[in-house]
């Protein structure tokens, strides 16, 4: 039986937390919603944690994965009810079967360890509660922390807009053209600039994108993907958030002429109620063309601009041992502006024109696909 003083630990442990948050701190009240999937552990004791995945705004499977009493792996799963920021769950152990070959389901035996309480605090932190069914256990609390995001994914609890539009450039270049900047005027061919609609590389041939490459001798060579949205009110302020998917083949940590082939291609993103061209700068040394440069402030290799802001490069995470493969595999990658402020203003038509750019440090030929871009708005005032 347990002491008076457990079964009150255990009345207090089952009571909803109440996390007290800073002023300011989020622009609404946390609550649950399909970003909440993916991994949380307890930054101060890693190595156990729990896996969410929701199945709807109503329902969540919950895994706990941790250890018992005598050290072996332990995983804890309960379907759990869903209201607001909490999400509560009856957790289950299981045990009696063998690895397959010699799996037989009529082996497994289930009991009931216990109930948590889930309580999500902001976008990546969280609190749980629990309560043993068992007398050996205490009922105890701790915060989690996110450990990851399912890719596409985003936290509404920060920033919240009005629309979102998507674009899936499997389905063809839906209106995006390209646009190359700093480089020579009339020296397309000699920059080896091409774009297109294609199948991505081996690996992920079934899928299509926007496919861009230059080969960067100017050591600054941008290269843009754009297009118009409109039905905007017009010549009115708006609040962006941008996210564009795209497939790179170029592995972390490589060296090579000027830069890094992945480190030193910054890519960003941005937005303008005019239409990103080009405008010719006459060449300070005389023997070659006037240079393309952005008619509009795109920014420059790091750094953001006016209209464009910097989110990563074109380093994909695979290890170094790949650098100089040719045959190195191609990953996807998703880039975002959120947590940053982006204000633009449309135009008179109420258009706006978004897009994805590349901005080369690294003296050779860059390539990436664009495969997916998001843009979220909400109209300021």
């Amino acid at each position: 039986m347990k002491t008076l003083s457990q079964a009150l630990s255990a009345t207090a442990a089952t009571i909803a937390l109440t996390i007290a948050l800073s002023s300011g701190a989020i622009a609404q009240e946390a609550f649950i919603d399909h970003d909440v999937s993916g991994h949380w552990y307890e930054e101060n004791r890693p190595g156990h944690g729990l896996q969410i995945e929701m199945l709807d705004l109503s329902e969540a499977l919950v895994t706990w994965y941790t250890y018992d009493m005598d050290g072996n792996p332990l995983w804890l799963l309960g379907l759990a009810d869903v209201q607001g920021d909490v999400l509560t769950a009856e957790m289950r152990q299981y045990k009696g079967a063998r690895f397959p070959d010699d799996f037989d389901p009529q082996d497994i035996a289930g009991s009931v360890w216990g109930n948590i309480h889930f309580r999500l605090t902001d976008c990546d932190s969280a609190a749980i509660s629990y309560t043993p069914a068992d007398d050996y256990h205490l009922p105890a609390e701790f915060p989690l922390e996110r450990l990851t995001r399912i890719d596409g994914s985003r936290c509404a609890i920060t920033n919240s807009f009005d629309e979102t539009r998507s674009f899936n450039l499997d389905r063809g270049n839906q209106e995006f053209e390209a646009l190359f900047l700093d480089y020579w005027d009339g020296e397309e061919d000699f920059m080896e600039l091409d774009w297109g609609h294609a199948a991505l590389p081996d690996g992920w041939s079934s899928r299509q994108g926007i496919r861009i490459s230059g080969n960067n001798r100017t050591d600054d060579l941008m290269m843009v993907l754009m297009r118009p949205i409109g039905g905007l009110e017009p010549e009115a302020a708006y609040r962006l958030e941008l996210e564009m998917q795209f497939a790179t083949n170029v592995p972390s940590g490589c060296f090579g002429v000027g830069g890094s082939p992945g480190e030193s291609v910054f890519m960003r993103l941005g937005a303008s109620g005019e239409r990103p061209d080009y405008v010719l700068e006459d060449n300070a040394s005389g023997d070659m063309p006037p240079m393309r440069r952005p008619s509009i402030d795109l920014g420059q290799q790091a750094m953001p601009g006016d209209y464009a802001l910097a989110v990563g490069d074109m380093a994909n995470g695979l290890s170094d041992e790949w650098c100089g493969d040719p045959d190195a595999p191609w990953r996807l990658k998703r880039v975002s502006t959120a947590g940053q402020e982006f204000e633009v203003t449309s135009d008179e038509d109420g258009r706006l024109w978004i897009y994805g750019l590349s901005d080369s440090g690294f003296e050779a030929t860059s390539t990436w696909y664009m495969t997916e871009f998001v843009v979220r708005l909400s109209p300021e005032g």
